[in-house]
């Protein structure tokens, strides 16, 4: 087993390499096309759908592969498919307020709204993306992943005419249903998706499983994403912003591995016929070489990377990064234990822990950030990130002493 989640580990890396080269072309060429004003609105509703999937997703789908690798019964798929669906109108709904209604989307609104049509469409693929994790079969996913931007970006390289705004969002549209399409050829050699009538008793109880998973997950990325950049753009200003930022993407960037290996031994973890004692200690010992292995590359590098990735101006974020390194070692430990304690059906001790961390981060870096500058932004997701890993081994702890 663990040797199949290597595997798909490997592959998952390889991908996301792919999808980062092509993501680097495809953003040199709209920066040109669309200019500085057309990019900078590709940009805002770009971040406000990151908001909007969160919603529509609202944990469905780590509990959906959870609930799937443990139950044999046929049509909990499509009850899963018509929770998410649910979920991702009311997503749709809300999206279509704020761009009608917010002014600071009064010149995208058109735009806005086609990208719209982005969330059911993200919303199937992350539906089939269950499909493709429960059975192990994570390379099936990359193909339909790397489809997406890879048509996209065809279209747009062998366009001749006039590239608009507009014009983007519809070919990102069009670029989607592509993939989906292809994701679903893939689907459908593995598994038989059936759409019975609705049982609202088994849609209630995927929901209540789910909730706080999608609580924890929108506070999670409240902390991750967006207090240490805020605070440090109300006390020290943009520079500083720029600054940790790199260092942060750069650090996000070494995290995937991570990721990758918890992601494809999930399914093992949450089927409790094929969990074996030892998984844990070995899963423990992977993680533990693949940061050590991380966090020299970071200490040995990150001068090279901040240059290359930025430039002389940037080199500040040197100190910035081989601080966040230190957070990798808990990070990496705590994605093994997050995701167990999560397959262990502990999603409420993951919201718990997300609201103290959240108060720990949000505090500390209030107190901190205008005393000691930047750098105590890095400490403090230091702390955070250890607090987390503290708790989540505590509840596990607790859970396993329980059954």
């Amino acid at each position: 087993m663990l040797r199949k989640s290597l595997e798909n580990t490997a592959v998952q890396i390889i991908g996301k390499a792919v999808m980062v080269i092509i993501s680097l072309v495809t953003t040199g060429i709209l920066t040109r096309k669309l200019g500085a004003t057309g990019y900078g609105g590709f940009v805002l509703i770009s971040s406000l759908f990151v908001f909007l999937d969160s919603l529509a997703d609202f944990g469905t789908k780590t509990i959906g592969v959870r609930e799937v690798s443990r139950s044999p019964e046929k049509d909990l798929m499509g009850h899963i498919f018509n929770l998410r669906m649910t979920m991702t109108t009311i997503s749709f709904i809300l999206g279509l307020l704020v761009v009608w209604g917010w002014d600071g989307l009064a010149h995208f609104r058109w735009e806005a709204t086609v990208a719209l049509m982005m969330i059911f469409l993200t919303s199937v693929g992350g539906f089939m993306e269950i499909i493709f994790q429960s059975r192990l079969r994570m390379e099936l996913k990359v193909l339909m992943d790397i489809t997406f931007p890879l048509t996209f970006l065809i279209g747009l390289w062998k366009w001749s005419g006039e590239i608009t705004l507009l014009w983007v969002m519809t070919a990102y549209v069009v670029a989607r249903a592509v993939s989906l399409m292809v994701g679903w050829w893939l689907v459908s050699g593995i598994e038989k998706v059936e759409f019975r009538k609705l049982n609202w008793t088994k849609v209630k109880t995927i929901w209540d499983s789910s909730w706080p998973m999608g609580l924890f997950l929108i506070i999670f990325a409240t902390y991750d994403k967006a207090v240490d950049s805020l605070l440090i753009q109300h006390f020290l200003g943009p520079l500083e912003v720029a600054y940790y930022g790199l260092a942060y993407k750069i650090h996000g960037v070494m995290l995937q591995p991570a990721y990758y290996f918890v992601n494809s031994i999930f399914p093992i973890l949450s089927n409790r016929e094929s969990k074996t004692p030892g998984l844990m200690r070995t899963s423990l010992v992977i993680l533990l070489v693949m940061v050590a292995g991380a966090m020299m590359v970071v200490w040995m590098l990150a001068p090279w990377m901040i240059y290359v990735l930025g430039g002389a101006e940037f080199a500040p974020s040197v100190g910035i990064l081989r601080t966040l390194m230190w957070a990798m070692l808990f990070s990496y430990v705590g994605h093994l234990v997050g995701f167990a304690l999560i397959a262990d059906g502990g999603q409420k001790e993951m919201l718990k822990l997300g609201i103290v961390a959240l108060v720990v981060n949000l505090s500390l870096n209030m107190l901190l950030i205008p005393r000691f500058g930047v750098l105590a932004a890095a400490w403090v997701t230091v702390f955070t990130e250890m607090v987390d890993m503290g708790m989540m081994i505590w509840f596990w702890k607790n859970r396993n002493r329980a059954q």
